[in-house]
């Protein structure tokens, strides 16, 4: 069956990232959309291949590219790896040393790639001079593909990743996207400087049969065959169905005792809770005009946010207290304004499985 890539390619989002340090903060709002160089396109071209020549097939049409044949994913044992130490702003609480989920996997034969394990990206990214030291191919025939999220819309080139490999699990002819180094570096400026990775969505990720995101432990758990099975050392335990919001992971979340909404896992969200504008007035979060104003960064630049602290939030038996939240005031909201996403500053708090084989998610610590 052929997988769509649709013009609106990325409805993922990004870390909100506060970026830059000038002295009228709102002069960061002014800041150009990132954009490859004329350059950057034409190197990006000579290293296009067809898809013959990579191994699958490709049909387009003016709206949207499909493919069979990608995306393979080789998994006949659990594999379980380190996660890379990135402290947070408060490394003594519970996962507070791993921001976000980053390993380390071998990309298209080069060793030691830092990879973030990203649920609330139903895609692959990386930035050009990335994809320029990987050696990582274009797909020929592909116009380039726009992609929205926080902060605006940027132009991506349509890619494959020849292989990946994590442990004994390996993962060939990923789909991907290649951008501006913006995109990445948002995130890993603040605390790797120009240092870049790779965002690894759950569209490749689904292909496994779980994926454990440890961040009190410090490590990740990638699921072969086997069904997940919970850890009875740990005190706490629950569960949430498992539903999918257009290709995002997603579970239903009641805030402040309000009756429940779709909520997107974001495990590559350096933030606590996106509320919706429309969510953000009803609970009270949030007055047009009013409350306290941050710059956080995303795939297009700059944004300007409301920011305000969540007193609750419930999944499934689990409760998040104390969650610092954001809405976006300008531009288009992300998923269309359709749901709360949930960031690692929460989730990292817990043992966060997506048990893909049997649509649950679990929750311990």
């Amino acid at each position: 069956m052929l997988g769509l890539m649709r013009r609106a390619f990325l409805t993922a989002t990004l870390a909100l990232v506060a970026t830059g340090c000038a002295t009228d903060r709102y002069s960061q709002l002014e800041a150009p959309t990132p954009t490859l160089s004329p350059a950057q396109v034409a190197e990006l071209e000579s290293r296009a291949r067809t898809p013959e020549e990579l191994g699958f097939e490709m049909m387009v049409d003016e709206r949207a590219a499909g493919f069979a044949g990608v995306n393979i994913v080789d998994a006949r044992e659990n594999v379980t790896l380190p996660l890379v130490e990135v402290p947070s702003e408060k490394p003594n609480e519970p996962g507070g040393l791993y921001r976000v989920p980053i390993i380390v996997a071998s990309v298209n034969n080069n060793a030691g790639v830092r990879v973030m394990l990203d649920s609330g990206s139903n895609q692959n990214l990386l930035g050009y001079t990335l994809s320029r030291s990987l050696d990582i191919p274009v797909i020929a025939g592909l116009k380039p593909i726009t992609g929205y999220g926080i902060g605006g819309a940027v132009d991506n080139y349509g890619a494959i990743v020849p292989t990946m490999q994590m442990g004994s699990i390996q993962f060939r002819k990923l789909v991907a996207m290649i951008g501006p180094d913006e995109q990445v570096l948002t995130l890993t400026r603040s605390f790797w400087s120009d240092t870049q990775l790779m965002i690894l969505g759950v569209n490749a990720l689904h292909g496994l049969s779980y994926l454990t995101i440890d961040s009190l432990r410090g490590n990740v758990t990638l699921g072969a065959r086997d069904p997940y099975l919970p850890d009875d050392t740990l005190k706490f335990m629950t569960t949430a169905p498992l539903k999918w919001f257009g290709q995002l992971p997603a579970v239903d979340i009641s805030v402040d005792g309000h009756e429940p909404v779709t909520c997107v896992l974001d495990t590559g969200g350096d933030y606590g809770m996106l509320l919706p504008r429309a969510r953000a007035i009803e609970w009270g979060y949030w007055n047009p005009g009013g409350g306290q104003l941050t710059i956080p960064g995303g795939v297009g630049g700059a944004s300007l946010a409301a920011a305000y602290e969540i007193r609750r939030a419930k999944v499934g038996g689990a409760t998040f207290v104390r969650i610092p939240g954001r809405t976006g005031l300008i531009g288009p909201e992300v998923a269309g304004g359709r749901a709360v996403f949930l960031g690692n500053v929460a989730l990292r708090r817990y043992r966060v499985t997506f048990d893909f084989k049997h649509s649950v998610v679990w929750l311990e610590h």
